[in-house]
C-alpha cells in the first residue's frame, strides 16, 4: 500500500485552463469579426481573463512550481527542464498580455487584432504543455500537504468576494460534465450561492455587455 502512487484531483486546474482558452478564443473571434477594443463585451471578457490569469499564475508559481523546482535543485533532471520550458512559454504569454493591454488602452484596432491572435496561440501552447508535460508530474513530486497548499493559496489570492465572480466565470459555457465535476467538489452552501445568486448575476452582466461594433 505504501508504494501506491498519489492521485490528486486536478479537476479545477483543467476547468480553469479551459476557461482561459474560451476567453482568448472569444477575444480573437471578436477581433476577426471587426470588433474594437471599445466593445463592452470585449472589455468585459478581457478584464475577467486578465484578473483570473493573474490569480491563477501567482498561486501556481508560489505553491506549485516553486516547490517543485526546490525538489529538483540538488540533482537537476527532467523536472527542471520541463519547468524551464513551461516558464519560457509563460514569458511569451506575459508579453502578449501587456501588448494586448496597450492595444485596448489606446483603442488600436490593428494591434488589437494582431495580439488577440498571438495571445490565443501562446495561451493554447502554454496550457497544452502544462496539461501534457507538467501536471502529470505533480503527483510524483508533491506531497498531499503541498498539493493542498495550492488550494489554500489560490483561495487566499481570490478572496471570498472573488469566488462569487470566479465560479460562474469558470463554468461559463463549460460542458455539463465539467460543471458537475466542479460543483461536486464544493460544499452545498457554495453550490447554492452559485445557482441562486452568483450565476444569475454573472449572466445579467453578460447580457448587458453586448458588442458595441
Amino acid at each position: 500500500m505504501g508504494c501506491e502512487p498519489r492521485r490528486f484531483d486536478l479537476t479545477m486546474l483543467h476547468a480553469a485552463y479551459d476557461a482561459f482558452r474560451r476567453d482568448t478564443a472569444r477575444i480573437e473571434a471578436a477581433a476577426d469579426a471587426g470588433g474594437t477594443p471599445r466593445a463592452t463585451a470585449v472589455a468585459n471578457t478581457w478584464s475577467l481573463f486578465r484578473f483570473h490569469w493573474r490569480i491563477q499564475d501567482n498561486a501556481e508559481k508560489s505553491a506549485l512550481w516553486t516547490v517543485m523546482y526546490a525538489k529538483d535543485a540538488d540533482a537537476p533532471g527532467r523536472l527542471g527542464i520541463v519547468l524551464d520550458s513551461m516558464a519560457f512559454r509563460g514569458m511569451r504569454v506575459v508579453s502578449q498580455i501587456d501588448a494586448l493591454d496597450a492595444a485596448m488602452e489606446h483603442r488600436d484596432r490593428l494591434m488589437f487584432a494582431r495580439y488577440a491572435r498571438e495571445l490565443r496561440t501562446s495561451v493554447d501552447a502554454l496550457l497544452d504543455f502544462k496539461e501534457s508535460e507538467v501536471l502529470p508530474l505533480i503527483s510524483d513530486t508533491l506531497t498531499a500537504f503541498e498539493w493542498g497548499t495550492f488550494d489554500v493559496e489560490f483561495r487566499r489570492e481570490l478572496g471570498i468576494r472573488g469566488l462569487g465572480v470566479f465560479l460562474p466565470w469558470l463554468l461559463d459555457d463549460a460542458p455539463d460534465a465539467t460543471r458537475r465535476a466542479v460543483l461536486q467538489l464544493l460544499p452545498p452552501p457554495i453550490r447554492l450561492f452559485y445557482r441562486t445568486s452568483w450565476r444569475p448575476r454573472y449572466e445579467r452582466r453578460s447580457r448587458l455587455a453586448v458588442p458595441a461594433y
